[in-house]
């Protein structure tokens, strides 16, 4: 049985943790885009919020972050361009599975 004490609270606000969760997805993008072709990921405007997006084997996968990320992306290696077949209408559940 694991213990009733709540988990420690490492101070993170939750803005750091969005920082960080919006560096990774870019990182894994820029990974992706190199690793497997520049056609599989890149970033667009939604709604005034860039859109990472990837496409894997498993499916698509996209991540909305901050708009102040636009400096980040710029100078990443990801294109500003829309997924070739466009968005493939997947939910957050079946992005995470």
């Amino acid at each position: 049985m694991g213990s009733t004490d709540p988990p420690p609270d490492d101070g993170k606000a939750i803005d750091e943790v969005y920082h960080d969760r919006n560096l990774l997805a870019i990182a894994f993008a820029r990974a992706i885009r190199l690793t497997w072709g520049s056609d599989t990921a890149g970033w667009y405007w939604h709604n005034d919020w860039p859109v990472i997006w990837v496409d894997t084997p498993a499916g698509q996968k996209s991540w909305h972050v901050t708009p102040n990320f636009e400096d980040v992306l710029e100078r990443s290696a990801l294109q500003q361009i829309d997924p070739p077949g466009g968005y493939d209408g997947y939910d957050r559940t079946l992005k995470n599975c």
